[in-house]
């Protein structure tokens, strides 16, 4: 057989980046990148794809942004010799920036490839803005890259200097390292614990840990978590001793995310501790999410039984409908007649409500005001999911979840005596406080509606495993559990300068922070913070994660090294290692 020699090589791979090249200016549009500080606009239509070229030497830097107005793009930029360098696509929709900010390793013809994201490909035609902040010489460039430097070196000192260390994750180890903590919470009456994945079995056990110092040192009372509003109520059943099972109580909650062995070690110490205190100091377990509300159907329908037999037949044909299948057939747009359906549904719901409402009195009198307010909470909690879940804009959907979630927070806080104390459990993406694109979460309302009385520590780590549901399963019907592993945060990412300071773990309170310009200038920079929901796929490391200015968004942050995957308990379906 004839050998290839390595010059028909090199001619076949030119060849091909000729064909590549002539592909690119036939079925894509090219244009030249424009120059600094004059923006360009363009309108994209469905399924084209904008290039850019730009030739750069070797040590240059390159600053700009695709500026998204009403449509969601993903933009790559390619190397001279055709490899990838970056896939850019910010979780921020069709509106703000996708920066790129590249710095050229080879001279050559660089290319950014502007394209419609997903489904958006084949949607109407929109708008986006094309613009150069900065191009800088290699010499401009090295200059920039020292500045650089020795602003990380100051931030890293600071942290180095200014960190509580923790110990250990683990409950159970008493609390002379948590001691400066009184004072970071001194005036708070709400504690928000965030995460940056819904698997990480450290953070799990931090915040157990944290929920015994809160409750013995510092007087919390109130355990509130993003979790269903109405299955919570079997798990405060069980840690308040009117119930027994506390596996069955976990699993009731429908969330695979709290449903592990961490969470239950955490219900079973509120449980004990309980037992041994007076009934004012007895801590509550609560939840404010507006999801799994089949125990809320299943408590509705006891109690119309009771108090209005006439409501049976309806309700019980009402409450077969699954709305989390109907609100999905909606968002995949499989069945043309959903969103009839589901606007069916949420009228039924209201219609539910507004009996309630006007029957308030008379139901009452059948039954208790307190059960009553019960049941009301329950079918509006319902509502709000149907109201959440009718958007096909998934932006407008998460706005309205954590709006309804800082109003049922606010109802039970409401409720209880005045200056009672919570510890409120959520992602990272809920307790922040800052708002982006018009979205509000959850935490944004707490500061709105308690001030600084709410406190955000958001959680972050370097390196490690976590949980998390496939987010591109090789078997569409069977999506499995996984545990997932990334390396270190990338360089200049807010976990890096984590990291750099060299201790494992340590709580940083940015409310008591020193001033400099160097402090400053990096609390107010946006910069990139990892952050993984319910799904996951190794794709997602070669994405930016979202960028995040930390003092718009926490009050400190807890940071550990390296972590590992939160350990499911025996109940939860498809479970891969």
């Amino acid at each position: 057989m004839k050998q290839i020699s390595l010059k028909n090589i090199m001619y076949i791979l030119r060849l091909f980046v000729m064909i590549f090249a002539l592909w690119i200016s036939v079925f894509a549009q090219t244009y030249n990148m424009p120059e600094p500080g004059k923006p360009v606009e363009r309108e994209m239509q469905a399924g084209e794809t904008h290039v850019y070229q730009i030739t750069l030497k070797n040590g240059e830097f390159l600053d700009a942004a695709v500026n998204q107005r009403g449509i969601d793009v993903v933009v790559q930029v390619f190397a001279p010799d055709n490899s990838k360098v970056a896939e850019i696509d910010s979780p921020n929709g069709d509106q703000g920036d996708e920066p790129i900010r590249l710095e050229a390793k080879t001279a050559g013809v660089y290319r950014i490839e502007v394209s419609r994201f997903g489904q958006a490909k084949t949607a109407k035609s929109g708008r986006y803005e094309i613009r150069v902040n900065e191009l800088l010489s290699p010499k401009a460039n090295a200059k920039r890259l020292a500045e650089l430097k020795r602003k990380q070196q100051a931030v890293i000192s600071w942290l180095k200097n200014d960190l509580i260390p923790i110990k250990t994750v683990e409950a159970g180890n008493g609390f002379a390292d948590l001691q400066p903590l009184k004072q970071v919470f001194r005036d708070v009456r709400f504690v928000g614990l965030g995460e940056q994945t819904h698997g990480t079995r450290e953070f799990f056990r931090f915040k157990h840990r944290m929920l015994e110092f809160l409750v013995k040192e510092m007087g919390f009372r109130v355990f509130a978590i993003e979790a269903s509003y109405s299955a919570c109520e079997n798990i405060n059943d069980y840690v308040m001793g009117r119930s027994d099972d506390g596996a069955k109580a976990l699993d009731s909650q429908g969330f695979w995310t709290w449903n592990t062995e961490e969470v239950r070690a955490m219900i079973d110490w509120m449980r004990e501790y309980n037992k041994s205190v007076p009934a004012n100091k007895k801590v509550k377990f609560v939840g404010f999410d507006i999801q799994i509300n089949k125990t809320g159907k299943t408590k509705l329908l006891e109690y119309l039984k009771r108090v209005a037999p006439e409501r049976t037949a309806d309700a019980e044909t009402l409450f077969k409908i699954s709305e989390e299948e109907t609100a999905e057939a909606i968002f995949e747009q499989k069945d043309k007649d959903a969103p009839a359906k589901f606007n069916d549904l949420k009228n039924k719901y209201n219609e539910l409500l507004v009996f309630l409402d006007l029957n308030g009195a008379n139901l009452v009198a059948k039954s208790s005001q307190a059960e009553y307010e019960r049941m009301f909470e329950l079918a509006r909690v319902i509502a709000q999911y149907l109201d959440s879940y009718s958007y096909t804009d998934w932006r407008k959907g998460v706005a309205t979840r954590d709006l309804y979630m800082a109003d049922n927070l606010r109802r039970i806080v409401n409720r209880e005596t005045a200056n009672t104390r919570f510890v409120v459990w959520a992602h990272n993406g809920h307790i922040q406080t800052g708002e982006s694109d018009g979205y509000q979460p959850l935490g944004s309302h707490l500061r709105r509606l308690y001030g600084k009385s709410y406190y955000a520590l958001g959680f972050s780590f370097n390196q490690g495993a976590f949980q998390a549901r496939e987010q591109e399963p090789q078997d569409a019907g069977k999506v499995m559990l996984k545990s997932w592993s990334v390396g270190p945060a990338i360089p200049d990412s807010i976990e890096w300068y984590e990291a750099q300071t060299g201790v494992k773990s340590f709580i940083i309170d940015f409310r008591a922070v020193r001033q400099t310009a160097e402090i400053t200038e990096w609390l107010s920079t946006p910069r990139q913070f990892r952050s993984v929901g319910s799904g996951y796929t190794p794709s997602f490391e070669a994405t930016p994660y979202p960028l995040k200015t930390l003092n718009k968004e926490f009050d400190g942050l807890f940071f550990i090294d390296t972590t590992t995957r939160a350990r499911p308990n025996p109940s939860v379906k498809n479970v891969a290692p």
